[in-house]
């Protein structure tokens, strides 16, 4: 499976650490709102148990919330160091573009609590958009006032 990136790595656990209540809601005009939501979890083999999450721009049409885009990440966190993020695995498995009509996921989740198989091609492409999307998120600003943690922090 394609990971992301060293610096999307980064920039993912910057708005993950700042996740309240397991929900982050970044308001940054002119760009649409940027969203992060704990899930779940699953396991994903051979790296070991995963928490997935949801990372949405979204806008609304007609009173619902449409994704542009959506994507769902797996991440297994290791680290000894809350600034370690070679020790962070993450991985995308979903994409999604409401106006357009796009769902794909490209790895799939048995019974909600394992992954059984994926898209190897399917799955390097969201890799590679989410390397985009996350490095564009940080050119926009979205990461200003979050807080990157020290290497003495605690997780």
């Amino acid at each position: 499976m394609k990971r992301l990136s060293s610096n999307s790595t980064r920039v993912f656990c910057v708005l993950m650490d700042s996740l309240v209540d397991s929900y982050l809601k970044i308001e940054n005009k002119p760009y649409m709102p940027l969203s992060m939501e704990f899930i779940g979890t699953a396991q994903l083999k051979p790296y070991g148990l995963a928490m997935l999450y949801s990372l949405c721009h979204y806008y609304k049409q007609n009173g619902d919330l449409m994704q542009d885009p959506e994507m769902c990440f797996a991440v297994v966190d290791n680290r000894e160091r809350s600034n370690d993020y070679t020790a962070v695995y993450v991985v995308p498995y979903m994409y999604q573009q409401a106006n357009l009509g796009i769902y794909q996921e490209s790895i799939q989740i048995e019974d909600s609590c394992f992954f059984s198989s994926f898209d190897e091609r399917q799955q390097a492409e969201h890799a590679a958009f989410a390397d985009t999307w996350l490095d564009n998120i940080e050119q926009q600003g979205f990461l200003l006032g979050l807080q990157e943690r020290t290497p003495d922090s605690t997780l």
